[in-house]
């Protein structure tokens, strides 16, 4: 069975990385749910994720048109309860194992079934994390290495 993936949660997008993940899913189609502890951050990575498009309006990267669209599809909350609607959930979280073990358990009572989680941990085991999640078999390792355009 094949299932298609539109809907592309990012849990600590008011994170530099997670914000940039976001950005990514965004702009490449995807309904993107920026999800973070606190409003105040998310405003802030809201703000330079509308600067950094605009300057690549600017740059002729991208048409304005595009832009408004990528915007558009960006939503941000602090109700993890929103993520229910994912189909894949991305955790850009800091690196402490037992923060991460507690987010998947809550992913867990909001997502569906066939949700896939993914980390984006540089130091912790992918195994270790997926032991959090009632599904560990649909936890996966996944690292992003972002460049200036």
């Amino acid at each position: 069975m094949s299932r298609r993936i539109s809907t592309v949660g990012v849990c600590g997008a008011g994170g530099t990385m997670g914000a940039g993940i976001a950005l990514v899913a965004a702009r490449a189609g995807f309904r993107t749910i920026s999800y973070d502890v606190s409003d105040e951050t998310l405003k802030r990575a809201a703000k330079q994720s509308e600067a950094f498009l605009d300057k690549s309006v600017e740059r002729g990267k991208l048409k304005k048109e595009q832009r408004d669209i990528i915007v558009l599809s960006m939503s941000r909350t602090t109700d993890i309860g929103e993520l229910g609607a994912c189909d894949l959930v991305i955790e850009a979280i800091f690196e402490n194992l037992t923060v991460k073990l507690d987010l998947l358990k809550r992913l867990d009572t909001v997502c569906a079934n066939t949700a896939i989680f993914a980390s984006n941990t540089s130091t912790l085991s992918i195994t270790e994390i997926a032991a959090g999640s009632r599904h560990p078999y649909r936890v996966v390792g996944m690292h992003f290495v972002f460049r200036r355009s």
